[in-house]
């Protein structure tokens, strides 16, 4: 992960209802690369997001890596 990578997610729930998606920037990570800034389309300021849940719930959040 690194900033301006894209999060994609989608919980499981969030497929059968509809809605519920949400797409996240990295904005800067920790030091210890376990943790990351991420500015949430849903939020107004960015939001701590472990960077291990990426791993746990696979199904529901994708890495989109920055291209540039």
């Amino acid at each position: 992960m690194e900033v301006g990578d894209l999060i994609l997610y989608t919980p499981e729930e969030s497929t059968k209802h509809g809605g519920d998606s949400d797409v996240g920037i990295v904005l800067k990570l920790t030091p210890s690369g376990t943790k990351a800034s991420v500015l949430w389309a849903t939020e107004s300021v960015p939001l701590y997001f472990p960077v291990g849940d990426l791993e746990r719930w696979p199904d529901a959040f994708k890495l989109l890596k920055n291209s540039s």
